[in-house]
């Protein structure tokens, strides 16, 4: 299920992309699809990067995409909530994501605040600054 919607999303991406520019912008809609693909090519170095178990879901409700350069180029700004599998334990993070076409992505990332503790008690999750 996950392979053929996945095969549908990417399908739909790129039909929307070659589709004619009016005035050399894109849509919303293929905006926002960039801006998701993006941060999700982020998701696994928040992992790394904040020592977190295996993720179960990532929301955001606050994604802004920016352009820059070369066309597939962006740098995402997000806020978003992680959802760890294991414990359940709920952390928000902030930052930038940047994508190029060239280099690796990478990641600039704050933690935030820990919105719900793991199952497990008296485990608290330690970051340092």
């Amino acid at each position: 299920m996950k392979v053929l919607t996945a095969a549908t999303l990417s399908l739909a991406l790129a039909l929307c992309a070659c589709g004619p520019k009016t005035d050399g912008k894109e849509s919303g809609a293929v905006t926002a699809l960039r801006a998701v693909f993006a941060f999700r090519a982020c998701t696994g170095k928040l992992e790394t990067q904040f020592g977190l178990d295996d993720i179960s879901g990532v929301t955001s409700n606050d994604m802004d995409p920016v352009a820059t350069g070369k066309p597939g180029e962006w740098d995402v700004k997000f806020t978003a909530d992680v959802t760890e599998k294991k414990t359940g334990r709920v952390t928000r993070y902030k930052g930038v994501c940047h994508v190029r076409r060239d280099k690796p992505t990478t990641l600039e990332a704050a933690f935030v605040q820990e919105v719900k503790p793991g199952a497990t008690s008296g485990i608290a999750r330690r970051i340092t600054p």
